[in-house]
């Protein structure tokens, strides 16, 4: 399963207009900026963490799909990410890149690597595709099957998109404590691969809502570092959802940039997603689905969207100790799925102390 997540941090995935906020507290746009939809639950992989529930397979239907896109592009949203399962399965993706770039928003995709022949990413380039994003979690098959599927797929579409010269190749790259030391070797091979950026980021629950393989608090102060020191030709960007790493990117003694609504997670407050029967939900990995049928009474009428912009009012420890609160919020998807709380404070973060 592959993930095409808002960026923040080190980058921006954010495209075009300036956006406006709903209230003085800054607490979300006046609309959203990202779109994901969920466009099938299919996936031939079994990526030892992955945080889908595969069971069965579904797709969305192309009607359901092209509705929510029509909605997406009256309220001014700017990025539609299409995901899956594997995005690749789904067997009217052209349509629904073509129906982006005719509507003006940008489209990405995120592939494992699966079905990913020149052939077909031909077919998508030319529909409009804006980025492709390839999952990989180690420069090695060792390292990168103790949490993905599929790593000889990864790096023949990598090497696939380098031949064909397209300059929108990314990597997501999912830190855990079993790789972050090779993540040196993963830029090598992305500069090698002529990828435009490595996307770091963070670990979710997986399908059976665990997280065993956290990164430890070192760990993520030296990945801090490394991305600081870095000169090379590829640019990593870190996903907002990683609040803490991007806090500790903008630490300093005089200020910190990583503040107001792209601070940290931007469920219900930049972004919202779709599942693949049709029903909005806040964020991809918190899927909480409610039947709305339009963006508009949605983003200004949903409770749930708006207990997710009230989480500082309603801080936990150890968030609430912690020196970068005000530059720091965790992604509530982990709060949501290992607490069953819809909160700012994530335990299993070290940063506080």
């Amino acid at each position: 399963m592959a993930d095409t997540a808002r960026e923040g941090g080190t980058g921006s995935g954010g495209m075009g207009r300036e956006r406006q906020v709903t209230d003085s507290r800054r607490r979300a746009y006046d609309s959203p900026r990202l779109l994901n939809l969920e466009l099938t639950t299919r996936c031939p992989l079994r990526c030892p963490q992955c945080y889908c529930e595969l069971a069965g397979g579904r797709d969305m239907p192309l009607d359901t799909a092209l509705y929510w896109l029509e909605e997406a592009a009256r309220n001014h949203v700017e990025d539609i990410s299409l995901s899956g399962g594997e995005t690749m399965l789904y067997a009217d993706l052209e349509k629904l890149i073509e129906t982006c770039s005719r509507l003006g928003m940008e489209s990405n995709i995120a592939i494992s690597g699966y079905g990913a022949s020149e052939e077909r990413l031909r077919r998508l380039i030319d529909c409009g595709v804006s980025r492709i994003f390839v999952s990989l979690n180690g420069s090695t098959e060792e390292i990168n099957r103790r949490s993905r599927d599929g790593y000889g797929l990864a790096l023949e579409a990598l090497r696939t998109l380098r031949e064909m010269h397209y300059g929108q190749t990314y990597i997501n790259w999912v830190m855990h404590s079993h790789n972050t030391a090779d993540f040196p070797n993963l830029i090598r091979l992305a500069e090698t691969c002529g990828a435009a950026a490595v996307v770091v980021m963070v670990f979710k629950p997986d399908a059976a809502h665990q997280r065993s393989s956290m990164p430890g608090t070192e760990q993520i102060r030296w990945m801090a570092e490394y991305i600081r020191a870095y000169q090379g030709s590829v640019e990593i960007r870190v996903e907002s959802c990683f609040s803490q790493l991007c806090a500790l990117l903008g630490d300093s003694y005089f200020v910190n940039p990583n503040r107001g609504i792209a601070k940290g997670c931007g469920a219900g407050r930049d972004g919202i997603s779709v599942s693949v029967d049709g029903k909005p939900t806040p964020c991809r990995h918190l899927m909480i689905e409610e039947s709305y049928r339009t963006i508009r009474e949605y983003w200004e009428s949903s409770a749930v969207l708006r207990q997710l912009r009230e989480t500082e009012d309603r801080m936990e420890e150890p968030c609430r100790s912690c020196r970068l609160q005000r530059f720091c919020r965790p992604c509530v998807a982990v709060s949501w799925q290992m607490r069953g709380r819809l909160s700012m404070g994530e335990e299993s973060c070290g940063l506080w102390k």
